[in-house]
């Protein structure tokens, strides 16, 4: 699998890595990465919505908060997805 990935510090040059990268992450974790950021990022805009509406959901502000934290961190939290 063919990756690019500019998630973190240790990025090779600060340009990106194009095989497995420096910090040790596969292709896939960083393709998976990637649509996680891409995930909350649509999430967020019916939050802010449903803010401006006064229906703020705590939980999904938690939840938009550790899926970023997870993603710039490389580490598991305790988000667990709701289906």
């Amino acid at each position: 699998m063919d990756m690019f990935c500019y998630q973190c510090e240790q990025t090779r040059d600060g340009t990106g890595c194009l095989k497995r990268t420096v910090c040790g992450k596969t292709p896939e974790t960083a393709a998976l990465q990637d649509l996680v950021v891409h995930s909350v990022k649509g999430i967020s805009q019916y939050a802010h919505r449903a803010a401006e509406l006064v229906k703020r959901d705590p939980e999904v502000d938690r939840f938009v908060i550790e899926a970023l934290f997870a993603t710039v961190n490389d580490v598991p939290t305790l988000v667990e997805p709701r289906l």
